[in-house]
């Protein structure tokens, strides 16, 4: 077995692991600051350890704090926080001096703001190209909160129809035939139900959030962009990961992919150094996602790896395959489909619309079979 558990999960370890994450962006800089990441290492260790006593419990667990702690590690180990990031526009006045000068309360109000800002929102680093836009700046709360309500139902129907095709199919249970003895328009219904299953729970969570912060006046409906960007940005493996799924990842994948550039002397902007942060961005999620399955099913037989690093080695492919097109002077309009999607001329019944479905669906849906089986 492996990770055998020794310890019994309590909550008490997760308000230890938010303060010792946060302790280290409200103290000012100092080169002693990455001492802070010992304790969290420390407790990282006793936490796989650790079990609820529940596959699904310890899995979401230990999902959400490995995210944590490559958040850390970026925010720890790799970024002068203080001196590297800035809120936009400054929310106080003192902050133009650098929020390392300002009061004890207002470093803790910026890092607290700081670490629930996963995504960037309201941040100089926020990745504005690949976010979905932001709410109208006049948009009233009632109004935001109405469109909000509106979107959370449907988010919740959808994940309870998936949740009844769950429960009916026998590929899902613990005792069923598994993802590999049915047919691929079998495993096509599952993987759909699974992906909707999942993105319409967070994008469920985020929106009460969103309605909750912005109906009690604590935040601005301008700062609450949607979770997920739209299905029509996917029309590639790259942009589905880079825009259609959600960017929570994406500051502290990015920040150790650009380390690791350094660290190798890439050149900056060469295919080099933009492949290598690519596969050191999938590498990092792969960790994140297979970790809780070790530990969850205290087994080194989860599937999360595989199926993650793939997808970089998808897009590299795919890549190629564009590279050729237009180095053989594909440039019509049925090969360069992006310019259509910029114009809002393309549709789903454009013929490569399919393609790149299709294409998609051989690299999410093999590894699939591996990943849940």
């Amino acid at each position: 077995m492996a990770l055998e558990p020794i310890f019994a999960f309590h909550d008490a370890q997760w308000a230890l692991y938010i303060v010792l994450m946060q302790l280290p962006l409200i103290v000012k800089p100092s080169p002693y600051r990455p001492l802070f990441f010992v304790p969290i290492l420390a407790l990282t260790v006793y936490t796989a350890y650790s079990t609820k006593g529940r596959f699904l419990d310890d899995y979401y667990v230990n999902l959400q704090w490995m995210t944590y702690f490559w958040t850390a590690s970026d925010h720890i180990l790799l970024t002068d926080v203080q001196r590297e990031l800035r809120q936009v526009p400054l929310r106080h006045p003192d902050d133009k001096n650098g929020i390392e000068h300002t009061s004890l309360w207002r470093r803790i109000c910026w890092g607290n703001s700081l670490f629930f800002s996963p995504r960037g929102v309201g941040w100089a680093h926020e990745p504005t190209d690949s976010l979905p836009p932001h709410p109208p700046a006049d948009i009233s709360r009632t109004r935001f909160v109405l469109q909000r309500l509106r979107s959370a139902i449907i988010f919740f129907l959808i994940h309870d129809a998936c949740n009844l095709h769950v429960r009916w199919n026998p590929m899902y249970w613990p005792d069923g035939p598994g993802y590999r003895t049915s047919g691929w328009m079998w495993r096509l219904v599952a993987t759909a139900s699974w992906g909707l299953s999942a993105s319409t729970m967070m994008c469920l969570l985020f929106t009460i959030i969103s309605i909750v912060a912005v109906g009690s006046g604590l935040s601005e409906p301008y700062a609450w962009p949607a979770f997920m960007g739209s299905p029509r940005d996917a029309y590639t493996l790259r942009r589905f990961w880079g825009r259609t799924w959600h960017q929570v990842m994406r500051r502290f994948v990015s920040a150790h992919g650009r380390r690791v550039v350094q660290a190798l002397n890439l050149k900056r902007g060469s295919n080099a150094s933009s492949y290598t942060q690519l596969y050191v961005a999938f590498l990092i999620s792969a960790i994140i996602h297979y970790i809780p399955e070790v530990i969850a099913m205290r087994s080194w037989h989860g599937g999360a790896f595989i199926f993650f690093t793939s997808q970089a080695l998808a897009i590299t492919c795919e890549d190629f395959v564009i590279w050729l097109g237009r180095r053989a002077g594909l440039e019509s309009v049925w090969w360069c489909y992006e310019p259509l999607v910029r114009r809002g001329q393309m549709t789903e019944g454009l013929p490569v619309s399919v393609i790149a479905g299709v294409w998609k669906g051989q690299w999410i849906l093999p590894p699939f079979p591996t990943l849940y089986s």
